[in-house]
């Protein structure tokens, strides 16, 4: 299993290509946890639920703006800040 601080950053970077575009739970799944596409149901829920939670928490921080209606993300001005700030760094 991916480290929290991983999947963190993956969203942010997935969801800095294309600020405007916002992602949906499935698409962000199958890119931050690549094993993903397994046959066994509970695991892709599983995986789902480890992302969903990076989700709220990064929305909880402002880093992005998930609709928890239809659990599309899209990055916010501070989480672009953040993702550019830590790629300098770097």
């Amino acid at each position: 299993m991916e480290t929290k601080l991983n999947i963190f950053m993956k969203i942010l970077n997935i969801l800095s290509r294309n600020p405007k575009k916002s992602y949906d739970l499935e698409y962000l799944t199958s890119f931050v946890i690549p094993c993903s596409h397994q046959p066994n149901l509970w695991i892709q829920r599983g995986y789902q639920a480890e992302v969903l939670d990076a989700l709220i928490l990064l929305d909880n921080h402002g880093l992005i703006i998930l609709d928890p209606v239809s659990d599309q993300s899209v990055i916010s001005i501070k989480g672009l800040i953040s993702i550019s700030s830590t790629t300098f760094s770097n």
